[in-house]
């Protein structure tokens, strides 16, 4: 199981919070004298991401792109903040507290590497 840079992870990011949820959380924090980076990455987040669409049908209803996404010279997918990327990013597909039943996909992403 390995990434296979597709880019499908970084071209539909998927959360719960609305924009004009992460909007304003990231404008609160804007004003805090320090912010905890273990409390939240959404100093980091809120600006890379492009709002794309809801479906209110599902468990992260936002979907979002993310602005760091390019494509090197052979094609494949890569990031152009790789080395400063949010935990999100270097932590996927696995998630802090989420268990899966031996059935489950580690990722939610159909053709994704991390599924095979």
């Amino acid at each position: 199981m390995k990434c296979k840079r597709c880019g499908t992870c970084c071209n539909d990011i998927r959360l719960a919070e609305s924009p004009e949820m992460l909007k304003k959380a990231y404008e609160y924090w804007l004003r805090m004298p320090s912010v905890d980076p273990k409390f939240s990455e959404i100093y980091l987040i809120y600006p890379m991401l492009t709002f794309i669409y809801e479906n209110k049908s599902e468990d992260l209803p936002y979907h979002y792109s993310c602005k760091h996404f390019t494509r090197d010279s052979n094609g494949l997918g890569v990031c152009s903040i790789y080395e400063i990327r949010p935990r999100m990013c270097r932590d996927f597909p696995y998630y802090e507290g989420v268990q899966l039943a031996p059935e489950d996909k580690v990722s939610p992403y159909d053709g994704c590497g991390y599924n095979e």
